[in-house]
């Protein structure tokens, strides 16, 4: 008996710990892959306080699952409607044969913009079926495969791309202003170069001036470091609700979303060829 709760109390250090270095994805990408769990590791918390333990352990773990659950479960509720800019965000997926279903939903959304990922040289064709209804059109070519793409259905004053795959984007006309629209697309989480791409997007961030909103695929959940950081640096909120939008093997994962200043609500469109869903958002672009 006594080895059992031995064994329980060091399995709820163990939960409590990676947790809270979940939160430390600044100091190491790693961390940022492990927030990917927080929320299941918030349960599991939970769930260890069935076990007999001391009464410090049970607030410890009490404290960590609701911090857990604090910075993950509100973004899973709608927010409140916003009508300032209308944004279609889709990872078309670059083998994607189903374009013409793609450019439909589109056009039937009505968005002011749109934001493209995994443009390539077999989808792309599909943009300039759009072009009457969206004729501005920004491209960032990084490969055969994976392009990104913005369009508008107003004017743009100005464009950009990273060096490296993370982001395209355009400054439009919009009928309250002025607005940057990044579209973007970043890598996997550590092992693979998700803070590199971040890093790549949050210094073409930092120049812009005035309202901002970002959308896309970012390859990691909404409150992992690397998608903060984008939010910090051009103050913006995720709009909700966040929902799954890949499912990998049986595993659904909540990789593409829209940020604007005021946050928004979210509806989501159906695979159209791709395998991720579409995001359409209307957002604010005031606090």
């Amino acid at each position: 008996m006594r080895f059992l709760v031995l064994m329980t109390q060091a399995g709820a250090f163990c939960l409590i710990l990676a947790v809270l270095l979940g939160f430390a994805g600044a100091l190491h990408p790693a961390f940022d892959s492990l927030s990917l769990l927080r929320l299941p590791l918030a349960i599991l918390c939970l769930l260890v306080l069935v076990f007999p333990m001391r009464v410090r352990l049970r607030l410890m773990l009490a404290g960590t699952a609701l911090l857990g659950a604090a910075t993950t479960v509100p973004m899973f509720f709608a927010a409140p409607a916003a009508g300032e800019l209308r944004i279609y965000s889709k990872n078309m997926w670059y083998g994607n044969p189903e374009g013409d279903a793609l450019a439909a939903d589109i056009r039937a959304s009505e968005a002011d913009v749109v934001a493209l990922q995994e443009v390539s040289l077999r989808n792309g064709a599909m943009l300039a079926g759009l072009q009457d209804v969206y004729p501005y059109q920004h491209m960032c070519t990084f490969n055969g495969w994976n392009g990104i793409a913005v369009l508008s259905r107003t004017p743009m004053r100005q464009q950009t791309c990273t060096e490296r795959r993370a982001v395209a984007a355009a400054m439009i006309e919009h009928r309250d202003g002025q607005v940057w629209v990044a579209s973007m697309h970043l890598s996997w989480p550590f092992p693979y170069a998700n803070a590199t791409s971040a890093q790549a997007a949050t210094e073409v961030l930092s120049e812009m001036e005035g309202p901002v909103v970002i959308a896309g695929d970012f390859n990691i959940f909404p409150w992992a470091n690397s998608v903060r950081s984008l939010q910090k640096i051009a103050d913006l909120q995720v709009a909700q609700p966040v929902r799954s939008t890949l499912d990998l093997r049986g595993v659904p994962l909540m990789l593409d979303h829209v940020h604007a200043p005021g946050g928004g609500r979210v509806q989501y469109r159906a695979l159209l060829g791709s395998d991720h869903l579409g995001v359409l958002a209307d957002v604010s672009l005031t606090r």
